[in-house]
């Protein structure tokens, strides 16, 4: 096929990756205003058959080449695009969120292929994992059955280590907006993950402990590869911290390690009492704290910790698993404990991006919260799919996959600009740190500061 077509895309301001410019929606506008410092041309060049070169001056030029094949301009009708989330089981809030954030971002990318008069759009399919690895790896199969090549999800980095094998072998691409594990920070697979990997949030933990004048951890934490990592690379990083300042005056005990099927907690509460209790006694309740690495099953958790004094006179660390949790301030008295103890919680922070706010009164009119980050990640997740689906010309899970990075260059989505390393992990490694305070006669989430730039920074 000799055909050539040469499509000649400028763009004033690069908001959501390229050719998306001239949008009429309101949102995009505001930010080809708020990012107009940023103006630049993107001149993008398709030989059917041939070489595709992407030419990007911002002010720096990168040139990129990608093969495109005859097939190139067959694309059209719909597409289907994979959610795997968890809408039962242990973050179940979780997934109804990004679930949301998932359907908002298809039906923005629809109006924006039919506004270009592209002849293909977006199918969604949503499947519920149940926050069970199992459940994952079966949903995925199903989809792969039906077509999909990109899937976003699953949260947690359990479901994501069970999918892998057959989403690399099968070459389906996974995104996960949520999934920390270091186990899994592997290159040239198909696992991309838009959030940063526990070796940063371990990290940030035990430094925002450390600031919080906590010198002696007592941890609590779900077994399993998530937990067991983010546990290490918070201790690692704590007495790291302890040994610079001469050590013997802090610690990290070995604390409690529970199965992370567990829905009762009475034992493994017992034991933390007694830990806590011990060191308190030693060293006073302003020096111990508490770090649980849980999911909502840190409702469970606090519905014992209640009954235990000891528990309350210390402050709490939570983390990415437990940030926003709707269970604990659903309950009063869970509410009350979280307040009581301080119980600060890390993810992830989104970027600033004139589009978060778009996503943000979404889903606050929907859910009547702050959406999670993990919501902002799933929708960048869909929209830089659908761009480097446009981009390639093609639905084929290799191509998609390595047309995102070049994607992600000049792409500022809902939780603004960032790129991947080189395993595929969200780059950028702020977090935010949010907490439940009682405004009124109501108890709601909160963010309170962030780590930012390797600082404890905290609002206002």
């Amino acid at each position: 096929m000799k055909t050539s077509i040469v499509i000649v895309l400028i763009i004033i301001a690069l908001v959501i990756g390229y050719g998306i410019g001239y949008a009429t929606y309101p949102y995009i506008k505001r930010g080809a205003a708020y990012y107009g410092a940023l103006e630049s041309t993107v001149t993008t060049t398709i030989m059917v058959g041939s070489t595709m070169t992407t030419t990007i001056t911002m002010p720096q030029t990168m040139t990129t080449t990608v093969t495109v094949t005859p097939a190139a301009s067959m694309l059209s009708g719909d597409v289907p695009i994979g959610a795997l989330l968890p809408l039962t089981g242990q973050l179940a809030s979780y997934g109804a969120q990004c679930k949301e954030a998932f359907l908002l971002a298809v039906d923005d990318v629809n109006a924006w292929l039919q506004q270009l008069g592209k002849p293909w759009r977006l199918k969604p399919i949503v499947e519920d994992t149940g926050t069970d690895p199992n459940t994952a790896l079966n949903k995925l199969m199903d989809l792969a059955a039906n077509g999909v090549k990109v899937v976003v999800g699953p949260m947690a980095s359990s479901e994501v280590k069970n999918v892998k094998s057959f989403a690399d072998s099968n070459k389906i691409l996974v995104i996960s907006q949520s999934s920390t594990s270091m186990e899994l920070a592997i290159p040239g697979d198909f696992i991309y993950r838009f959030t940063a990997p526990d070796k940063y949030q371990g990290i940030a933990i035990a430094h925002i402990l450390w600031e919080r004048g906590i010198r002696y951890i007592v941890p609590i934490w779900r077994g399993d590869t998530w937990g067991d990592g983010l546990v290490n690379y918070t201790k690692a990083e704590f007495i790291s911290i302890c040994n610079s300042v001469g050590g013997g005056n802090c610690g990290f005990a070995d604390g409690i390690r529970y199965d992370p099927k567990a829905t009762e907690f009475s034992v493994e509460v017992a034991n933390l009492a007694n830990i806590v209790a011990n060191y308190v006694n030693k060293y006073g309740s302003d020096k111990v704290g508490v770090l649980a690495i849980s999911f909502e099953e840190i409702a469970n958790i606090f519905t014992e910790a209640v009954k235990y004094p000891v528990l309350g006179e210390v402050k709490w660390e939570g983390s990415d698993g437990t940030y926003g949790t709707s269970k604990l301030i659903e309950d009063p008295t869970l509410a009350e404990f979280t307040v009581r103890t301080q119980f600060w919680n890390t993810m992830a922070a989104p970027g600033e991006s004139p589009l978060k706010e778009h996503v943000r009164q979404k889903l606050l009119q929907k859910f009547g919260q702050e959406p999670i980050p993990y919501a902002y990640f799933t929708y960048d997740a869909v929209w830089a799919t659908a761009l480097a689906i446009d981009h390639v010309g093609r639905y084929d899970g290799e191509a998609i996959k390595n047309a995102i990075p070049l994607i992600l260059k000049t792409f500022i989505g809902a939780s603004g600009h960032f790129e991947l390393d080189e395993n595929g992990d969200r780059a950028t490694t702020d977090y935010t740190i949010a907490t439940v305070v009682k405004a009124g006669d109501k108890y709601t989430w909160k963010e309170i500061g962030g780590y930012i730039g390797g600082k404890l920074v905290m609002y206002s």
